[in-house]
């Protein structure tokens, strides 16, 4: 089955996480989302969206352009910021053996994401616009 929802444009500050989270968990529960996957679903685009938040409009406000589906079994969700360039999936992983004192700061979330997605995250620049879809395996749920 493949589906698209509606979107939301909303303001790229944390002011509006708790709206973010309340869209995707919508959009999850439309889908037929198990509570895993629903879960997995927030955390990742949250720890996305802080990112947008933090860097992608150093000068001025922006906004971030959020919508989710259904495509071929998955659940995916789609984050369109025209912030400055930045394509999380060149960021290298952090060496998670090492400890806090001994690693290099920074990754941690964009590491968080990968792994909440099981890797399936993409980026695109078009148009001046940073394009991430996010992608989810999810059991439907079973009641």
């Amino acid at each position: 089955m493949n589906a698209r929802f509606p979107e939301i444009r909303i303001p790229a500050e944390p002011g509006s996480l708790a709206r973010l989270v309340s869209f995707l968990g919508a959009c999850a529960d439309e889908s037929g989302c198990d509570a895993t996957g629903k879960n997995k679903l927030q955390l990742a685009a949250e720890e996305a969206f802080i990112n947008i938040c933090s860097y992608a409009y150093p000068q001025e406000r922006g906004d971030v352009t959020v919508s989710c589906g259904l495509k071929d079994g998955l659940l995916f969700v789609e984050m369109i910021d025209e912030g400055i360039p930045f394509d999380l999936i060149s960021v290298h992983d952090p060496d998670v053996t090492l400890g806090l004192d001994e690693r290099s700061p920074g990754g941690l979330g964009i590491y968080f994401i990968k792994k909440l997605t099981g890797g399936r995250v993409t980026y695109r620049r078009e148009n001046r616009r940073n394009i991430l879809r996010l992608d989810f395996s999810c059991r439907l749920d079973a009641g």
